[in-house]
This record gives C-alpha cells, sequence and structure tokens, in this order.
C-alpha cells in the first residue's frame, strides 16, 4: 500500500462480536454509463458509447456538483460496523504535473451509509459518497451502488479512481486500482457552478447543440454559414482538455476556474504566442495547408492536431477561429456562442479612432497607420459569473476571442471582457474591455495627404458606421439574433454621448492623447474640411443592379451640389479595388476620371460597369469590391472623399437527403453546385462535416465548364437519428467561399 492511503484512514471501528474475517475487495466496477449519460446529458459523447464507434474502451462523461452512481462488484456485503471503504479521485496528470491533497487536485471520499449523519449526507461543494443499495448476483458475488457527490468548482479534466478497503477489527486492507477513468465537466445546470444558465433552451443551445451558424459578409440570410461543433465526436474532449492544460498552461488547481480557463483558449488557440492548435492567414496562400474557407467544422482541425503530434493545423482566419473556439468550450461544458460584428474596427493605437491616411491615388499610407476596419469580424460569447469583479454586476455574457490581434498582458489573448461593461463604456473593467470597446464605438477618420511632408486634412469623420448587426445565431431556430443593443446605446443618444465621454475619462491612461486630441477635430469634420464655410457638395455610392459573383457588376457615384447661386466643378477620381473582409489588402480594378461641373443644386451620376473578365482575380476571395473617390473643387480648399464596400452575393450549394435503403440501406446527403462563372473552375472539391458520427469527408472534382454541374453524395451514420446538420464548403482556384447545408432528423423521416 502506498505510504499516502495511510493517511486517509479514520480512526478504526470498534466491534467486539462481528465475526467477519475477509476484507471487502472489490473485483469491478461498473460507471453506469447509460443511467449517468442521461442524468446529465452526456450520453452523446462518442466515448460513452456502448459500444465505441472507435472500438475503444466507453468511458464515463459526467458534470460536476451533482451525484452520479456507480455500482461495485464485491466479494462480500458492506457491514458498516466493520467496514471502512475510501474513494480516491485523482486528477489525470499531463506530463510532470503535481497532483497532491494539498492543491486540491487529488480527493480523499469516505463512503457512508445512506442515511448515516455526518458526511454521509450530501453537502452542497463537498465531495461526499453514499452506499445506497445493495443485491446479489447469481454468481454469488454483492453488488454495491455507490453515489459520488462531486465539488461545483472541482477541477475539469479525467480523473482516475481508486478504491480502497480496510477491515477495522483486523486492519487489513485492499485496493482496486482498476477503475474506468472519468471525465468530469463544467455543469451549467448546478446553481453553484459558475457557468450555470437557469433557461433550459439556452443551456440545449449553448452546450449541447452540436452545430451551429455564424454570419460573414451580410447579417442576411444569404451570409449564413453552419458550422459543425462537434464536440461530441472523437478525440475532441481529449484534445479539448489537452489544449486547455497544455498549450494554455492552466495548471490543474485552477482548471476548476472558467474564467481562467477562457482566458488561457484565447491565446492557446492561435500560434502567435508559441505551439497552439491554428495558424491564421489572411493573404491568399494556403497552398501547404488548407484554405480557411474550406473548414466547415471543427472536427477534422482538432483530430488533425491531436493524432499529428500536435502540430499547429494550416489555417484560420476569424470564423475559424471562433468556431474553433465553440467546440472546445462545449466540449468541456462552458456556455458558448458565435458572435459576428459587422463594420468592425481595428484599433492598435488605441484612439478609439480609426484613422485612413488617403493619397491622391486613392491609396492608404499603411506606414502611417495600421489600424483597419473590418467587413466583419467573428468573436465569442462565454456565459459566466465574474467572481474575480464587483457583486455580480458584470455576470453573464463575457467576449474572448482568439483571433490574434493585439498584445493582453503580453500575449496574443483577449476576453473575458463583461458585455454589460463594453455597454457602458467601463474600459477599466478586465478584460481587455477597451479593445472590445473600440471594436464597436471607434470613429473613422479619413485624412489627405500632399507630398511627403504635408500635414494631413481631415476629409471626414464619421460615428455612427463601427459596430453594426452584431448578430448570433437565435436560441432553438437557425435564425439570427440581434445583439447591437447588448454592446451600445443606440447612435446619437445622449446615453450614447454620455457613454463615450465615460470610456473617454475612465481610459485616460489606456487611450492615447493623440486619439482624445483627434477627436477634438470632431465638430469641423463632416465632407468638408476647408475653412469657415458650409460644403458645396455631397457625395453618396450606390449600387446599380443586383451583385451576383459572375455578373457584371455596377454602381454609381452621384455627386451633388448644395450650392443655390453658383455652378460647381469637382475633379478627382473613383477608383474600384479587390479587398478582403479585413480591409487590409486592395488591388485596383478600375480608376475613373471624375470632372464634373453642376448646376445650382444638380446632382450628377458617375456610372460604372465592371465585367467578370475584369474584376475577375483568383487572389481575392471575389466576394468584396471597394469603391473610394476622392473630389476637390479646384481653386478652393474643399476636398470630398467616400468609400463603400460592396459584397458580391455568391451561390449556395444545393443539398438533399435521399432515401437510399433498398440499395445501401441508409439514407444519403446529396449536394449540386452549378458553376456560376463564365469560366471553368479548375482544382474544385467538396468538404463536408456531418454532426453525429458521421465523419469528415473531401471529395475531389476536376474541371466545371461554365454552367455545368458538380454534385457529391455523404452516406449518414444511421447510429444516430436525432437532429442533425450536415455542412458542405466548395473550393476551386477560381471560386471559393461556397458553403451550403442541410438539416434533417432520421426519426421523423423514419415514422413518417
Amino acid at each position: 500500500m502506498p505510504p499516502k492511503v495511510n493517511r486517509i484512514w479514520p480512526t478504526r471501528k470498534v466491534a467486539p462480536n462481528s465475526t467477519i474475517k475477509n476484507v471487502l475487495e472489490v473485483s469491478a466496477v461498473d460507471m453506469c454509463i447509460a443511467e449517468n449519460g442521461r442524468a446529465f446529458h452526456t450520453d452523446r459523447y462518442e466515448m460513452m458509447g456502448n459500444p465505441r464507434p472507435s472500438k475503444l474502451p466507453t468511458q464515463l462523461v459526467v458534470r460536476r456538483g451533482a451525484p452520479f452512481t456507480v455500482k461495485l462488484q464485491c466479494n462480500r456485503s458492506y457491514d458498516p460496523a466493520v467496514d471502512t471503504m475510501v474513494l480516491i479521485l485523482a486528477v489525470d496528470a499531463f506530463g510532470s504535473e503535481k497532483i497532491n491533497f494539498g492543491n486540491g487536485t487529488e480527493v480523499c471520499i469516505l463512503v457512508q451509509p445512506q442515511g448515516s449523519s455526518g458526511r454521509g449526507e450530501t453537502v452542497p461543494d463537498e465531495w461526499s459518497a453514499t452506499l445506497s443499495e445493495t443485491g446479489k448476483e447469481a454468481n454469488g458475488k454483492v453488488t454495491h451502488t455507490v453515489t459520488i457527490f462531486t465539488h461545483a468548482k472541482a477541477s475539469v479534466g479525467k480523473y482516475n479512481m481508486k478504491i480502497h478497503c480496510r477491515l477495522d477489527t483486523m486492519d487489513t486492507k485492499s485496493s482496486f486500482e482498476k477503475a474506468p477513468p472519468l471525465y468530469l465537466l463544467f455543469n451549467a445546470w448546478c446553481e453553484r457552478d459558475d457557468v450555470y444558465m437557469k433557461d433550459e433552451k439556452a443551456r440545449q443551445e449553448y452546450v449541447l447543440n452540436d452545430t451551429t451558424m455564424l454570419w460573414r459578409q451580410m447579417p442576411t440570410k444569404e451570409g449564413m454559414v453552419s458550422w459543425n461543433v462537434g464536440q461530441y465526436e472523437k478525440d475532441v474532449l481529449d484534445c479539448a482538455l489537452w489544449v486547455i492544460a497544455v498549450t494554455g498552461r492552466v495548471s490543474p488547481t485552477y482548471r476548476g476556474n472558467p474564467v481562467r480557463v477562457v482566458r488561457a483558449l484565447t491565446g492557446a488557440l492561435n500560434i502567435n504566442n508559441g505551439p497552439g492548435v491554428l495558424e491564421g492567414r489572411w493573404n491568399g496562400d494556403y497552398a501547404d495547408g488548407v484554405s480557411p474557407l474550406a473548414w466547415s467544422g471543427s472536427v477534422k482541425i482538432l483530430q488533425q492536431f491531436f493524432n499529428e503530434g500536435m502540430q499547429a493545423v494550416k489555417y484560420g482566419q476569424c470564423f475559424v477561429y471562433s468556431g474553433l473556439f465553440t467546440t472546445v468550450c462545449r466540449a468541456v461544458g462552458i456556455p458558448i456562442r458565435i458572435v459576428t460584428n459587422f463594420s468592425s474596427a481595428h484599433d492598435t493605437e488605441a484612439s478609439l479612432t480609426v484613422d485612413y491616411f488617403v493619397d491622391p491615388s486613392g491609396n492608404t499610407a499603411d506606414d502611417m497607420s495600421s489600424d483597419s476596419i473590418w467587413n466583419y469580424h467573428v468573436w465569442n460569447e462565454v456565459w459566466m459569473a465574474r467572481p474575480d469583479l464587483t457583486d455580480g454586476k458584470y455576470d453573464g455574457w463575457q467576449v474572448v476571442d482568439a483571433t490574434p490581434q493585439e498584445l493582453s498582458d503580453g500575449m496574443f489573448k483577449l476576453g473575458p471582457a463583461p458585455v454589460v461593461a463594453v455597454k457602458n463604456g467601463e474600459v477599466n473593467v478586465a478584460f481587455d474591455t477597451e479593445f472590445v470597446f473600440a471594436e464597436v464605438n471607434a470613429d473613422k477618420m479619413y485624412w489627405a495627404i500632399r507630398g511627403e511632408n504635408g500635414v494631413p486634412k481631415l476629409l471626414q469623420t464619421n460615428t455612427a458606421d463601427i459596430g453594426k448587426d452584431i448578430s448570433t445565431k437565435a436560441i432553438g431556430v437557425n435564425d439570427r439574433e440581434d445583439l447591437t443593443s447588448a454592446y451600445k446605446h443606440p447612435e446619437g443618444t445622449p446615453e450614447e454621448r454620455q457613454v463615450m465621454a465615460a470610456a473617454l475619462k475612465l481610459g485616460s491612461q489606456r487611450y492615447s492623447s493623440c486619439g482624445v486630441a483627434k477627436r477634438l477635430l470632431v465638430p469641423q469634420a463632416s465632407s468638408y474640411t476647408g475653412e469657415g464655410s458650409a460644403e458645396w457638395v455631397k457625395l453618396q455610392l450606390n449600387a446599380r443592379g443586383n451583385h451576383v459573383l459572375g455578373q457584371p457588376f455596377g454602381i454609381e457615384l452621384i455627386v451633388s451640389s448644395t450650392r443655390e447661386g453658383e455652378d460647381v466643378q469637382v475633379v478627382g477620381t473613383l477608383w474600384l479595388k479587390h479587398t478582403d473582409y479585413t480591409g487590409k489588402h486592395s488591388e485596383e480594378i478600375r480608376k475613373v476620371p471624375v470632372d464634373l461641373t453642376l448646376r445650382p443644386l444638380q446632382s450628377a451620376s458617375v456610372p460604372v460597369e465592371i465585367p467578370f473578365n475584369e474584376y475577375n482575380n483568383p487572389a481575392f476571395d471575389q466576394s468584396h469590391i471597394k469603391a473610394l473617390s476622392v473630389l476637390e473643387v479646384p481653386g478652393t480648399e474643399q476636398t470630398y472623399f467616400t468609400q463603400k464596400t460592396f459584397v458580391l452575393a455568391m451561390p449556395k450549394i444545393a443539398m438533399s437527403l435521399v432515401d437510399d435503403r433498398p440499395q445501401t440501406g441508409g439514407f444519403t446527403v446529396r449536394g449540386t453546385l452549378t458553376n456560376p462563372l463564365p469560366v471553368p473552375l479548375t482544382g474544385g472539391r467538396f468538404v463536408i462535416e456531418g454532426s453525429r458520427l458521421t465523419q469528415p469527408s473531401e471529395q475531389a472534382h476536376g474541371v466545371v465548364a461554365a454552367g455545368a454541374t458538380a454534385s457529391f453524395q455523404y452516406p449518414i451514420n444511421m447510429a444516430y437519428k436525432g437532429p442533425t446538420v450536415v455542412s458542405a464548403r466548395f473550393i476551386a482556384k477560381e471560386l471559393r467561399n461556397v458553403d451550403g447545408h442541410l438539416e434533417f432528423e432520421l426519426a421523423k423521416i423514419l415514422q413518417g
């Protein structure tokens, strides 16, 4: 017997009349997989399968803060007068981690008969165990049912269990050390757990749902993209725990603290802090990996990482990091959802402004500012209490972001930042609230630069364009829920102005003095930056017709005179450029000179139409085209600027469920995509990922002629008959950013 076991025993009981001479011995443990799985909503984890699809031994998954049961097969009945039984549960160590009683990673539980006094009574927030039932089997063995109550703040992870018995009258002992390991997760159903959620529908959505939706390109049905979360699939839970412990460097003592866990994950999922799960790339070159647009879920990423030496997977962007974060958190039981912020500021200078310096060629001077506005940015919200902050005020949804953007405490990580603190401008609240506040509230400022030594001239300030249509999946349905009001007060209201003033005051040590100084220019900055006069013209960019990839692209620049008594001449340029969704990379498509003479109060249009062969550029995903114009009134200081990004509609993969039982005994998902381009597609492939025990698949296609159709077939695993979503992506050299999804429930189909 190991020396430390001697320290776990209570005082021996005295029973002089006992005739029992043999110590109680445990020969087998039944982890009651089915009963515990139903009670803890964990029956869908692959490791809980009986048998497991992977053919590996079944392992128990439960949630902390609530009792689970095991059955012990023993050589005789338990006698409380002479028997002492002790359970030892210890966190499974990664590497050289110290697991011991002193740091709370190993617990000693004295098993009490049901109804006895003391620790045999279940006490909230204490580890305890009761022996509740005894039964005899046909082989003469005796089965004891033991109920184990775990601490609501216990470390989350894999546990090893040992069972020690002592016959007190003779001080003889036995040990059973072959009990299957078990997994202990966060528990959103337990009121004492920091991730507790009161609403059952919310728990179903944010903890149990293994598929979700996110929004890219636009906050509409066309911008909705499915994502296979896949938290129940093979290796996913083990991988999640490894990332938290090893990559995230969360010690076993603190793995029960959801604030520490999610903050560590914001740095562990990217590689900018060292070894991580997913490498980010935005330059369009993905030849040595996978395009971020090709991922349809997290399972393949995590399985590749886990089974190929923990080497970073290539490549991801914000929406992939967000999907990955969702999988890891739901796997360990933390409620989480994906959030998209449209027109999202990346304020690198901590100025609460995003500054663009535009030269006479319409190019931005990147050496003068590294700020940018992303057409959209995707992050996450996790639900938890914040006991590290004040009196519950900041409990609830917290922003976390694994996309590497800015340093926090010397590492690329962000959050958890309370959403309520963001809305109220409390930028000093931990963690990184000031950065999130800028993402949804920063002002856009455009400056003209003339020559190498010219002083920048303020062209335009816009205080209402940042932080639009903040979106997440609604509970229970695949529709969009707007979260904008949770992050900010309506633009232009007294509350919004008060929050901005409070943020600037609180952030005096955080936001740079140059940002405050630039804000003093706001009253004089609209489209006009002349001296003491009202603006002479107004500019507006509009779409012409529907913007569909493969079809001609049309816009118009409307120039309107505001002068009543004189003509106005305006000259300058209108540019159209390819851009990615981050706004950081662009390439000119066409440059249009503008020279107009407007009669008083007259408006004139500058129409532009570009055929596909002119805007076709495989280096970009082709869904974003930026138009911008700089115009001047000759002989005056009047300078005007406008800019707008247009999103082209992409095709969708059409998907249907086919009953192939007469041929194959099962069902098949079939998908088709018609080439919308007037050129052939080359190097195309479908990437398909389905929830619930259906393995990811990749199906290559050769050349798909213009107007021709490519298709795939994806067999469905019949073992699971509940709600299922199959997600698909199509990637080719000439066409990316194409997706589709199909929802179905086999049980309903088979019934009807």
